[in-house]
Parts: C-alpha cells; structure tokens; sequence
C-alpha cells in the first residue's frame, strides 16, 4: 500500500480486494508517519493519536500485525548499489560501508541512541495498551544495515541486545518483532536458537538471506546465503508458528523491467534491484514453499 489506511471502509476495501483473490490480508507494514515519535520532535503527540488510531481501525477490520521501524526517517534504509551482478545475470543489492555516502545529515535531524532509547519507551508504554485493547500485535522490524549510526544519525535497533532490551522495556506479548534472517544473522544470530528464544514476540518473518557482514553485505537469491534455512525453518515448525511470512528482498531476474523508476522508485537509488519485482518473488515463494514441505513432516 502507498498509504496506511486510515478509516474503517478503507481499510475494509484493501481487505476485501485480497480476500477476492483467496487471500487473507493478515499484516500492515509501514503504518502511519512516526518520524517525529522517534526523534521526540514537536508534533510527536499527533503522530501518536495517528498511530493509536491506526491501531483501533486494524483491530475493528481484523488485520492483527503491525510491522514497523524505530530507524530514524532522515536515513533510513542504506544500499550503495541495485544492481550487483547475481547468478544468471540477475541484479541484486548490496551495502558497502567503505562505498557509503556517509555525509552528516543536518544537526537537527539527528538523535543520539540515549535519547532513542526514552523515545521509544514514550511510545511503546503509550501504544500497547491500544494494541491489548484491539488484539493488534506491534512486529518491530530491525534496523537495515544493522549499523549503529548512517550519516551521523544514531539507530539502536541492530544488535541482539537490543531486541532483549526491547522486552524488558515492555514485556507484553503485543510488543513484538519482525523476524528478518538476514538482518538478525548479521547481528550474529543462530537462527534456530534465536527462534525458539524470541517465539514469544515474533509475529512476522521476513525469510530472506544475504552474505557478507554487517557493514558489507549482498542480498542473495533465496537458496543462496550464509543461513540455514532448512533449520530455520524447522525452528520455526517448532515452535508453532502460524503467523505471516513473506520472502522480503528478491534479485531483479535477467530481462525483468525494474518495478520503479525516477520518483516512483522510493528511495532505491537505480531502480533496478528494488528488491520487489515479480519474478524472482515468484522464485522465492517456490523456494519457500519447499522448505514448509520439507520440513513439515506429516
């Protein structure tokens, strides 16, 4: 969606657009505007009142999952290249730190991770008790790169730490996580222990894979990367997830049109591997789909 939905019979036409199609639309990702949330800027209270709503009117149409960022929107997601050579000609992603345009963003625009941190306990402390009252369940997405700072802009949700902080600050289950393999195994996670410790508060999977390290990495075809999805996968049969997974970032495959270009392309610098182009997600949900099978059992 473009735009987060926010009334009643908007939100009940996007749901029942999927449902047409024998679908069930079971996560919002992105939600209302919370730039001002996170940076504790005025007009921080507005956005609250705007996000409690978004909560109510999820709750009331049915949709249960809210994945969302703390990254601070004057640099939010990095890449330094949408088109690194994948295998058969295909394009794909990468972040490079050494490539990285890291020129300080405005003073003003930038927070330091103390001052992250009491944001985001304000906001937290103040949206579960929506979220309880609606049966919605908040999915955190973590920060992407998971680097501690992006031209000069503090972001605290890229280590494993983090996200135990995150639950000591506000233990309810409402209060939970997207879980990104690849985003959580450059922090360092072993993917089948880090599910089974976190089963509690994942609501969302993001199953996709990549191969490098934190600060130089490349985003890889969903049978490729430096996981082990066959046991990720297994934890996650494990542990009786039954919540939403998609395959996330895909290579843009030879001869493909990028999905956007020029404004349209929201912030992917060419374009081209935008990470959401139809074939490769195609590819991916085969490959994913396999994995459920084989690793289902009876």
């Amino acid at each position: 969606m473009d735009t987060m939905p926010l009334t009643v019979d908007s939100l009940t036409a996007v749901k029942s657009q999927v449902e047409a199609h024998g679908l069930t639309l079971s996560v919002v990702e992105g939600g209302p505007p919370m730039d001002k949330i996170v940076t504790g800027s005025e007009g921080r209270e507005e956005q609250l009142e705007q996000y409690k709503q978004c909560i109510r009117i999820m709750g009331q149409v049915g949709v249960p999952v809210l994945c969302y960022n703390f990254m601070n929107w004057a640099c939010r997601v990095g890449r330094t290249s949408y088109e690194a050579p994948a295998r058969g000609n295909a394009l794909t992603s990468t972040f490079d730190m050494s490539q990285w345009d890291d020129t300080p963003v405005a003073a003003e625009l930038q927070c330091e991770p103390a001052r992250l941190w009491e944001n985001y306990t304000w906001f937290i402390k103040r949206i579960i008790p929506v979220c309880e009252e609606a049966n919605v369940y908040l999915a955190l997405h973590p920060d992407d790169p998971p680097v501690p700072r992006l031209r000069g802009v503090a972001r605290i949700f890229n280590t494993l730490d983090a996200f135990d902080r995150m639950v000591e600050i506000e233990p309810s289950v409402r209060n939970g996580i997207t879980y990104d393999l690849s985003l959580f195994a450059l922090m360092g996670a072993d993917a089948p222990r880090e599910i089974v410790k976190r089963r509690r508060y994942i609501h969302f999977v993001h199953f996709r894979d990549v191969v490098g390290e934190r600060t130089r990495y490349t985003e890889t075809f969903h049978d490729e990367g430096m996981t082990d999805k066959v046991a990720a996968m297994r934890a996650l049969q494990e542990i009786g997830f039954q919540g939403p997974m998609r395959p996330d970032h895909v290579p843009l495959m030879a001869g493909e049109e990028g999905h956007a270009t020029g404004d349209k392309a929201k912030g992917y610098f060419s374009g081209k591997a935008s990470g959401y182009t139809m074939q490769g997600r195609l590819y991916a949900c085969g490959v994913l789909r396999g994995l459920i099978m084989a690793t289902k059992g009876n």
